[in-house]
């Protein structure tokens, strides 16, 4: 209403200048036209200011009052995971040190040492960590007695000789992936 009002006092102003009415008619004409673009502008306010608010009735949907608490909030929420992050990653370490050093490589050759035996009771089995450290073990069964040896593998190698099955074990442990 102030709008139109505003108009209709214009119009009247400019009807007191101009005195032809073909003029007025022009006036008249050009202040609809003029209503008709404030009206459409008025419209396209109203649209944007009602999905203003629905988008900040979303942005605010967790009972913020104001941006600052807002922001305030995010701010500490975002402290918060970092240190939660800083922690996981230190576990990760702690963990990926404890799996490096944790035996994950392993393989087992079975053999007949001795001519005289059936079967494939005697066996060398490799137990290694990722950097190639660990164990070898080798059980030797014979008729009467079986026995167990263990040697010790850094890098992939052995201080102690080692047996052809012995290398062998080791040999597909360290190609294991």
């Amino acid at each position: 209403m102030g709008v139109i009002a505003f108009c209709h006092h214009l119009l009247e102003t400019l009807a007191k200048i101009v005195d032809n009415k073909h003029e007025m008619v022009d006036l008249t004409i050009i202040t609809l036209i003029f209503v008709v673009v404030l009206i459409i502008w008025n419209a396209i306010l109203t649209y944007l200011f009602l999905k203003t608010r629905k988008q900040n009735e979303l942005f605010f949907d967790d009972g913020s009052k104001n941006l600052r608490e807002l922001v305030t909030r995010s701010i500490t929420d975002n402290k918060a995971i970092h240190q939660r992050a800083a922690k996981i990653e230190s576990s990760i370490d702690q963990i990926s040190g404890v799996i490096r050093n944790s035996f994950q490589r392993f393989a087992m050759v079975r053999y007949n040492p001795f001519s005289d035996t059936g079967g494939d009771q005697s066996f060398s089995f490799a137990l290694l960590d990722l950097d190639n450290n660990g164990f070898v073990f080798t059980s030797i069964h014979g008729r009467e007695v079986n026995r167990v040896y263990a040697k010790q593998i850094e890098n992939g190698k052995s201080r102690h000789n080692l047996s052809a099955e012995e290398d062998e074990a080791i040999r597909r442990a360290v190609n294991e992936k």
